[in-house]
């Protein structure tokens, strides 16, 4: 169970680290105009190295195990600590990954306008002819 935890955390963060840097990426490229194709190798490197961290902090506390949810940890515990299990779960995947989730949302909304305001311009200053 908490290798399966283990991995089970540490794809899921790999998996929103990934897409939030892609999405940054295009962000800078759509909105910002900047092509940062240097950062492309700290993309990979913190989305590999940063969810092992994530994904120890369970183990380090052994709170991985047998839960009926989506999710890594114990639902109780046998000392009765339900409450710390449910903050580490919180503060450890469950609102990081919301404001990520925010955060790509915001910025996909804000490329979706800057490339709509590019094609009007672009049509209005070359017209077919």
């Amino acid at each position: 169970c908490k290798t399966m935890g283990f991995f089970v955390l540490y794809i899921r963060w790999a998996k929103v680290l990934f897409t939030a840097w892609i999405t940054f990426h295009l962000f800078c490229f759509a909105v910002l105009h900047k092509n940062w194709k240097r950062l492309e190798p700290l993309y990979v490197v913190t989305s590999v190295l940063v969810p092992v961290g994530i994904a120890v902090v369970p183990l380090a506390t052994d709170t991985y195990g047998v839960s009926p949810s989506y999710s890594y940890c114990y639902l109780y515990s046998s000392n009765g600590s339900h409450q710390t299990l449910l903050i580490e779960r919180i503060a450890l995947w469950d609102a990081p990954a919301m404001g990520i989730l925010v955060a790509t949302s915001v910025a996909m909304i804000a490329m979706v306008i800057s490339i709509a305001r590019l094609r009007r311009y672009m049509k209005l200053k070359y017209k077919p002819v």
